[in-house]
């Protein structure tokens, strides 16, 4: 492996190329999903479960809504071609999440 000095200035994507590591965008992603399948997998009745499908009912402020964490599972799903009923079986679940990013 080279060794490299901190004058030599390489870009962010170079370093993570050679020391095999993946862009943080996508470990984010992967870290999202993996606690959303957890969570579909709860009880129905299970606060953490109920605390996803709850909506504000206040007055909404003028402008675009902000983005929301349900909003990026969404995209993260609809991106790797996942359903919810998919997270029901962890192993199929995890896979997918892992073969699906690269």
């Amino acid at each position: 492996m080279p060794t490299f000095k901190l004058n030599d200035r390489k870009k962010s994507e170079e370093l993570r190329e050679l020391l095999g590591l993946e862009p943080v965008s996508l470990m984010i992603k992967m870290s999202r999903l993996r606690w959303f399948g957890h969570v579909e997998r709860k009880d129905d009745n299970d606060w953490v479960k109920r605390c996803i499908a709850w909506e504000d009912e206040g007055i909404r402020q003028r402008g675009r809504p902000k983005k929301t964490w349900w909003d990026c599972v969404k995209n993260d799903t609809d991106s790797l071609v996942l359903s919810q009923k998919d997270a029901q079986s962890r192993n199929k679940w995890r896979r997918r999440i892992k073969g699906g990013t690269g």
